[in-house]
């Protein structure tokens, strides 16, 4: 004779093991879930900061080309407790008492500049006209992820 296969006869609901493994499994997936969102934050956020330091870079170098306020335009890298930059238009450079900082500009908190070393501050002044400048970069870092900003002795600005 046949045997007959009766639901009755099975337990129903889960082991307390197989509850354990299901939620481990869960938790590995989510961890490295939350890795790869963490790290997705960092590279957008540090990018997006880059790309906002070319434009006002850019910004800089225009309005020194068309000679607003007949000075030269610069930016000045502050690599403090708080890391910032400001906008500034000089007859020469930014130690100069005429100097007017247009703007100025924090970095969000998890991003640091390394170049300017720590403590320190660079300038980078565009020339009337040509829009040409000393060869210079600025880094940013968050964590493990980099950018540099590079001006060409031309007043190319690059990204990298």
């Amino acid at each position: 004779m046949k045997k007959v296969f009766h639901w009755k006869n099975f337990k129903k609901g889960f082991s307390l093991l197989e509850l354990l493994i299901v939620f481990a499994i869960l938790g590995v997936i989510a961890g490295i879930g939350s890795s790869f969102y963490i790290n997705y934050n960092k590279n957008v956020e540090i990018n997006s900061t880059a790309q906002n330091i070319n434009f006002n870079l850019k910004q800089a170098q225009s309005k020194s080309m068309i000679g607003e306020g007949s000075f030269k335009w610069g930016i000045h890298f502050v690599n403090g407790a708080t890391d910032y930059y400001e906008i500034f238009s000089t007859p020469t450079d930014y130690s100069n008492v005429l100097k007017v900082i247009a703007f100025t500009f924090y970095l969000p908190n998890n991003i640091i500049f390394t170049d300017p070393a720590t403590s320190s501050s660079k300038d980078i002044i565009f020339n009337k006209i040509s829009g040409s400048a000393t060869a210079s970069s600025v880094t940013i870092s968050s964590g493990s992820t980099t950018k540099a900003i590079s001006v060409s002795i031309i007043g190319g600005i690059k990204v990298q």
